[in-house]
């Protein structure tokens, strides 16, 4: 992703959640869950949101290169429109 397109970091909304309303905040169904760490990584272990909660998504990426492009696909920007997102990883560093 070139500099100039990617989000502010002064302009955002993001916030960091304790594991406590992280969980709360899996039961909301207006909410979507991605998992952006490697494919494999996901397929071996992931929240599971409870039934009637968030809807769990996995991009499905080999690497972080392809999440960019993943999340600009008019597929995934019409599934996430008007949901809270919420993100994780292993180590922070796609999530922040």
């Amino acid at each position: 992703l070139p500099p100039s397109m990617a989000p502010s970091l002064k302009d955002n909304e993001t916030k960091h959640l304790e594991a406590h309303d992280y969980h709360k905040m899996m039961t909301e169904s207006n909410t979507v869950i991605i998992d952006v760490r490697n494919h494999y990584e996901a397929a071996i272990g992931h929240f599971q949101p409870p039934p009637g909660g968030a809807e769990f998504i996995d991009p499905k990426v080999r690497n972080s290169h392809e999440l960019p492009k993943w999340l600009a696909a008019k597929e995934t920007q019409d599934k996430l429109r008007g949901k809270k997102v919420m993100m994780y990883c292993t180590g922070g560093i796609r999530c922040e």
